[in-house]
C-alpha cells in the first residue's frame, strides 16, 4: 500500500534550527529509499517542508518509519500521512 505524506515545518520552528538535522534527514531518507520502503521524496515549492511517498504494509509501519527520521525526532516537522489507494476510474473507459 502506499502513502502519501507531507512533512511541513513546525509553526514557530526557525530555519536555523531545520539547518542542522539537513544532512542526517537526507541520510535516513537513502536508508529508507534503499530498502524499497521511501519511492519519491520532493520539496514543496516554497521549502516549508517536502512531500513523501512510501510503500508499506500498514499506517503503523509507515508512522514507525516516520518517527525515524531525524527531523521528525527534533520536532522541527510536523507529518500528515494519507493512505492512497490505486484508482479505478479509468475502467468506466473499457466498459461496454
Amino acid at each position: 500500500m502506499q502513502f502519501l505524506v507531507i512533512g511541513r515545518i513546525t509553526a514557530g520552528t526557525e530555519i536555523e534550527q531545520v539547518l542542522p538535522f539537513v544532512k542526517p534527514e537526507a541520510a535516513k531518507a537513502w536508508e529508507l529509499y534503499a530498502s524499497n520502503h521511501l519511492r519519491s521524496i520532493h520539496y514543496i515549492a516554497d521549502k516549508s517542508g517536502a512531500v513523501l511517498l512510501f510503500e508499506a504494509n500498514n499506517l503503523e509501519e509507515v508512522n514507525a518509519m516516520i518517527a525515524q527520521l531525524p527531523m521528525a525526532q527534533a520536532g522541527v516537522l510536523q507529518f500528515e500521512v494519507i493512505p492512497l489507494l490505486p484508482y479505478t476510474g479509468t475502467e468506466a473507459l473499457f466498459v461496454k
